[in-house]
């Protein structure tokens, strides 16, 4: 029966003996240096999000205000005032995307499956 060589060592390493009034400086030390670490990463995201969101700020708006006017319109064009009342909910451009979603749902649920 032949022992790991990893466990040996960490065997080995248990064994040494180390300065008690280090270790804790030691152990501080690391900790601020992985903590100095996080926030210079967690700032350059924040900044490179930020840009992003700054450049795509206009085209998102554009976008958002051209689905606003696109999504009620009426597919049908309906003359009488309540039938088009009536209707409205479900003969509109809003309501096609949605039932297309729906639809789109559906189906790769039932793909995945």
């Amino acid at each position: 029966m032949s022992i790991d060589p990893n466990i040996k060592a960490l065997f080995k390493k248990a064994e040494q003996s180390f300065d008690p009034d280090a270790f804790l400086p030691t152990v501080m030390a690391q900790i601020n240096r992985e903590r100095r670490r996080s926030i210079v990463v967690w700032a350059i995201v924040a900044v490179a999000a930020v840009t992003g969101f700054l450049l795509l700020a206009t085209p998102v708006v554009t976008a958002a205000s051209m689905a606003t006017e696109l999504l009620p319109v009426s597919l049908v064009e309906i003359e009488t005032d309540w039938l088009r009342l009536l209707l409205a909910p479900i003969n509109s451009v809003a309501a096609a995307v949605a039932i297309g979603v729906l639809l789109l749902r559906k189906f790769f649920r039932r793909i995945s499956s």
